[in-house]
């Protein structure tokens, strides 16, 4: 996704891109700060392949962690190639009131049970 809103230098992550999580090592090196938790308005989804789907609109509310990119063109070309066709890259206004970017899923959601405690809880249990 090329357009003139690659500006936009903030970024929720709600799964394996969370610090902690199994690809926050290709997360890291990209973000120039870490701007703490937030809270996506829609419903977090476990994909039953070992990492989450994000659909917005009403629901529970998503958790998350807002970053900010050191150099958001370079680090969004990354990240849409690690997320690949199953995903989409959209702007989203958080809780507070912060607009970013996301990944929402965009394949079938059929089978997915709903993570209301979000994707670090789960991957703990």
């Amino acid at each position: 996704m090329n357009d003139a809103a690659t500006e936009l230098d903030l970024l929720a992550v709600y799964g394996t891109l969370m610090p902690g999580a199994s690809a926050w090592s290709l997360l890291q090196p990209l973000v120039a700060e870490d701007e703490g938790a937030c809270l996506l308005p829609g419903t977090l989804f476990d994909t039953l392949r070992g990492y989450p789907a994000f659909l917005p609109g009403d629901g529970p509310g998503a958790p998350a962690r807002l970053v900010r990119l050191g150099d958001p063109d370079a680090a969004l070309a990354r990240l849409d190639h690690y997320e690949g066709p199953e995903y989409r890259r959209s702007r989203i206004t958080v809780a507070d009131g912060s607009l970013c970017w996301v990944y929402v899923w965009i394949a079938p959601l059929t089978g997915m049970p709903v993570l209301p405690d979000g994707w670090l809880h789960q991957s703990r249990l």
